[in-house]
């Protein structure tokens, strides 16, 4: 009988223990599932990842502006300025870099003469001013054959003053921009050409340039006047001595033998007043786009000769 109550003991025993575990194993159950969540993990985002071509920066919409009239007319000018400098001196002579367009500033002073000096063997054909009134130019030659170099010579009759010169030759065209000083000047200029600039060469021999017409082909015979004298005022007689002048009341044409070896510098006006005039090459021709009546022709070295042209009395 002992026997029986020590084995139903121990059997109660056992099927409490059993139920104990099961109800752990639920509260473990849900204490993990309580627990599964990290409190510490971050919430991930998404990031996209870049086509090509996506990080390339953007153009701007804006497109550059132009300039357009005088602004761009000034900008232009002011990049093709060329100035003097200490850099290329040599003694007292400035030497630019040629380039075709530059606008080369030369500074004069009254009194003072600046000699602007062309490669050898180069022909001034024509001599452009804005201002003939105040400003002297004179054209005269160094040197003989292939040593032969031709000059102009610049002075301003006052100071604060500012003119545009343009120069055309049988091989380029120079563009001045002159300036007048109270006392700096630039005695003397010239050019250092790219190598293998040997301009476009021009002969002259026969009186004619090449492809150009007599000027006189298209003048109205019954407009001419013939009114002038031609004399010599100083030297001895020149090869260039005109042959005759004339006009057709808008132009004024003096007519130079074809065989000329130099072309002297026309000069119009009398006395002190003379000015240099705005005229152009044509064949053996100086042609002036006005009617023109007293003139002086000078040539030779220093302007020695001097040939003067008036109306007949």
């Amino acid at each position: 009988m002992k026997c029986r109550t020590i084995f139903l003991v121990l059997t109660c025993a056992f099927l409490c223990a059993c139920q104990n575990l099961k109800a752990d194993d639920k509260n473990a159950g849900s204490y993990a599932l309580a627990t599964s969540v990290d409190d510490g993990a971050k919430q991930v985002k998404y990031v996209p990842v870049p086509m090509p071509g996506q990080f390339m920066s953007k153009k701007s919409s804006k497109k550059s502006q132009r300039l357009v009239g005088e602004a761009a007319i000034d900008a232009a000018n002011k990049k093709a300025i060329k100035q003097p400098n200490s850099g290329e001196y040599i003694n007292s002579i400035m030497t630019f870099d040629y380039m075709s367009g530059a606008l080369y500033q030369i500074y004069s002073a009254p009194l003072s003469v600046t000699d602007i000096q062309f490669q050898n063997n180069e022909h001034i054909v024509a001599v452009g001013a804005g201002d003939t009134l105040r400003w002297q130019v004179s054209k005269t030659y160094s040197g003989v054959g292939a040593n032969r170099q031709e000059h102009l010579l610049v002075k301003p009759v006052d100071e604060g003053l500012a003119n545009s010169l343009v120069v055309t030759t049988d091989m380029r065209t120079y563009h001045l921009m002159l300036h007048s000083t109270a006392k700096t000047y630039m005695a003397s200029v010239t050019w250092r050409y790219p190598d293998g600039d040997g301009g476009i060469l021009t002969n002259l021999n026969d009186g004619q340039f090449e492809g150009e017409s007599d000027p006189t082909s298209a003048i109205d015979v019954n407009n001419l006047r013939f009114n002038y004298t031609v004399k010599l005022l100083k030297g001895s007689q020149p090869d260039w001595y005109p042959r005759m002048v004339f006009n057709d009341g808008k132009k004024t044409y003096i007519k130079f033998s074809g065989q000329m070896q130099e072309s002297p510098t026309l000069l119009v006006g009398t006395g002190k007043n003379n000015q240099i005039v705005n005229y152009r090459v044509q064949g053996n021709y100086y042609v002036v786009d006005n009617v023109i009546y007293y003139a002086q022709l000078y040539g030779g070295p220093a302007n020695k000769t001097v040939v003067q042209i008036s109306p007949k009395r």
